[in-house]
């Protein structure tokens, strides 16, 4: 008797989301055939056609009434919704992790399943970077490490700004050289600047190197954002992973301690 070939099943399973509808809810626990239609809004006949094929393959056994997960069936479940999760992780973070620096953290990439991923969308371009602003300005106590300075109009950002120097919340930002000339080129952006760094509760620091993406760290969610050649964030990946976290925020420090605090007379 030849040796059955476990792609074979699982082909026969992934071919229909019947089947795995069913299986997913059976792991929760038995039930009649009545009510797996009911639930499901499967016709009998195919759940008969699915149910017959699960006993042959002893994932799932008859109890009276009731068809129920075998021991067998209940492990087939568990993996097989795992690999669903992977599969659904890579295609919903592929594009955007692979332009992470995955190559330079310590954690498995895995950590990112439950991240969530802010992209340009078809009218509206900027719906990421407006998350970044308010995850940032939002914060009780905020640190950034930036190859850019924000996007959009300074008008755009007036209020928000405002609303933070109003109140007790802390930051502190790392940038590069660039960024800085760009600040000191721009009049109405020193004048933002200077009422922050007065009130003792904003410190920058001065990068003399290139800063090649965008991480964050704001009242404990971690913020990835990988940039274009113009330093402009494409994406955003904001997580709560502890993992995550942990190495954002040891970048972070990597770059503060290689970096010269800024004073309110840096500025024009």
């Amino acid at each position: 008797m030849s040796t059955p070939d476990p792609l074979d099943d699982v082909a026969f399973l992934a071919r229909s989301p019947h089947r795995v509808g069913v299986l997913k809810i059976l792991a929760d626990g038995p039930m009649t055939r009545r009510d797996l239609h009911d639930d499901t809004g499967i016709s009998q006949p195919t759940l008969g056609r699915i149910l017959e094929p699960f006993r042959d393959r002893n994932w799932v056994e008859r109890r009276g009434q009731e068809y129920a997960l075998t021991p067998w069936g209940h492990l087939l479940a568990e993996d097989f919704g795992e690999l669903l999760n992977t599969v659904e992780s890579i295609q919903r973070l592929s594009d955007v992790v692979q332009q992470l620096p995955t190559d330079e953290m310590n954690f498995d990439i895995r950590e990112f399943r439950d991240a969530t991923i802010t992209t340009p969308e078809s009218g509206d371009a900027f719906g990421h970077l407006r998350r970044l602003e308010e995850l940032f300005f939002g914060a009780d106590r905020a640190r950034l490490l930036s190859p850019t300075v924000a996007m959009g109009s300074l008008e755009d950002y007036q209020e928000t700004y405002q609303e933070f120097l109003d109140s007790d919340k802390q930051a502190e930002s790392i940038v590069s050289v660039d960024t800085l000339a760009q600040v000191q080129a721009d009049e109405m952006s020193a004048q933002m600047f200077r009422p922050a760094f007065e009130t003792g509760r904003v410190k920058m620091f001065l990068y003399d190197g290139t800063i090649p993406f965008l991480l964050a760290v704001t009242d404990g969610t971690a913020l990835l954002a990988p940039t274009d050649e113009h330093d402009i964030p494409v994406a955003l990946v904001e997580t709560r992973n502890e993992a995550i976290r942990s190495w954002v925020e040891t970048r972070i420090e990597e770059y503060r301690e290689e970096s010269t605090a800024l004073t309110v007379e840096d500025l024009p």
